[in-house]
């Protein structure tokens, strides 16, 4: 299958639609979330403001929960591993997948001068985004080595950027800039393709999508061919996930909606 176009190629709007048939399984309210996550097994995490992590199975019963002041990202998707980064005590914590056996580090101060966003790698090794000089560095975390160093382009990133997610998959790196969209980058640091979306607080990946919401719709580019489509969703959707069982979806009211589905190709 043909790969992205690299450099400044901008995904075109969608055409193609899916159909979904959604069926709900069950609500509830919650409270000042900022952020939904998902992991290998269909499991979900929904993270709040305060710091408040909460673990359900693709039902909704709440399997595990922690707690973490000021978290900056929360990554329980590769490894049987929940990582956490905090960037204001510039520290990573990793747990088991129900928060128990806690470990936590700290950033070797040499590695970065503002270690601004931190995650995994699929190889246990981390990337450390520098808000200093806007550079990348993947580094062994054992041993503080860098192995990968580059530069992101600042002319494709917007004049106040503002960094809030970090991601490697499918051997590229995903990096996500809330006022001007999401920067795909390979290892080498070439620019794959930019998805230009203003307003973007997060994006997730199913198979080979990539996947986010907007305007009450879920909306998949498919990363290794570039095919497009979109699923709508309920009338208020304000964050929403997808696993290989489940919706869930998160409404202006704090009122989260868990939905079995079927999609149907476009």
């Amino acid at each position: 299958m043909r790969k992205l176009i690299f450099l400044s190629f901008v995904f075109i709007p969608f055409i193609a639609s899916s159909q979904s048939d959604l069926k709900k399984v069950k609500e509830w309210k919650t409270k000042n979330v900022a952020l939904i996550s998902e992991d290998r097994l269909g499991n979900f995490f929904l993270i709040q403001k305060d710091g408040k992590i909460k673990k359900y199975d693709p039902d909704g019963k709440v399997l595990a929960s922690a707690f973490e002041k000021a978290l900056t990202l929360v990554e329980p998707w590769y490894q049987p591993s929940v990582f956490m980064y905090v960037r204001s005590k510039q520290k990573y914590m990793i747990t088991g997948r129900n928060f128990e056996n806690r470990q936590e580090f700290e950033l070797e101060p040499a590695l970065a001068v503002e270690p601004y966003l931190v995650c995994p790698t699929h190889d246990n090794k981390l990337w450390i985004l520098d808000h200093a000089d806007l550079s990348l560095k993947k580094v062994n975390r054992f041993t503080n080595e860098v192995i990968h160093e580059f530069g992101i382009d600042s002319t494709l990133l917007s004049l106040n950027n503002d960094f809030i997610y970090l991601r490697e998959y499918l051997n590229l790196i995903f990096l996500l800039d809330k006022n001007s969209g999401i920067l795909i980058l390979n290892h080498l640091g070439n620019v794959i393709s930019k998805i230009e979306v203003s307003n973007l607080t997060s994006f997730y990946f199913y198979g080979e999508d990539l996947y986010y919401l907007h305007e009450n719709k879920l909306k998949f580019i498919n990363i290794l061919n570039e095919k497009q489509h979109e699923v709508q969703l309920p009338i208020d959707t304000q964050q929403a996930i997808l696993t290989d069982e489940r919706i869930i979806t998160l409404d202006s009211k704090g009122k989260a909606t868990l939905y079995s589905y079927s999609l149907e190709a476009p």
